[in-house]
């Protein structure tokens, strides 16, 4: 996230049609239609979070075929185990539950819960971006006269790839209190 990017919620608010504006004059459709515009921007952030592991692992890939074609298979390994657990996370990312904020919800969830939430998320996608900065094809150099220059990098990614996986988890784990009342 840039300090440039505007904030997901304002477009998806921005964006709402005349149904939906009217939906907010009607009180008990008022919350439905709020809870359901910052549900739509978690979908839109956690697609645009997937998009940027998705870029992260084709530019890993990149990295695969020159070691592969260097016939450095110490470091294949390596570099395909980070794929696939970026492969892995954004799956997870792109295809976790939302929720619902249904007519009547057995558990109130408030907006400024939610937003909370969002809010929190910061971290967690700011990660994501600094991987898919640090693995961006000027950034990420295999030389095949060196090949043990790439395991620090490899190592690093390792890294960064499990910090990310906390913070998903910590998501989830405010997710899953948010659920139960808390």
């Amino acid at each position: 996230m840039t300090q440039g990017s505007p904030d997901i919620r304002q477009q998806v608010d921005a964006n709402r049609g005349i149904a939906k504006k009217l939906e907010l004059l009607i009180p008990g459709l008022r919350g439905y239609r709020s809870k359901e515009d910052i549900r739509v921007s978690d979908e839109l952030l956690r697609n645009q979070v997937a998009d940027r592991l998705d870029k992260v692992r084709d530019n890993l890939q990149q990295l695969r075929k020159q070691v592969a074609s260097s016939g450095d298979f110490t470091n294949l390994t390596s570099v395909g185990s980070v794929i696939s657990q970026v492969q892995a996370l954004s799956g997870e990312v792109r295809h976790a539950g939302q929720g619902y904020a249904g007519w009547a919800a057995p558990i109130q969830v408030t907006d400024d819960k939610l937003n909370k939430l969002y809010d929190y998320d910061y971290s967690f996608v700011s990660a994501v971006f600094q991987l898919d900065d640090a693995t961006s094809s000027g950034r990420l150099v295999y030389d095949s006269a060196a090949p043990s220059s790439i395991q620090a990098a490899i190592g690093g990614f390792v890294r960064d790839v499990a910090d990310i996986k906390q913070k998903w988890s910590q998501r989830i784990e405010a997710i899953e209190g948010i659920a139960l009342g808390q």
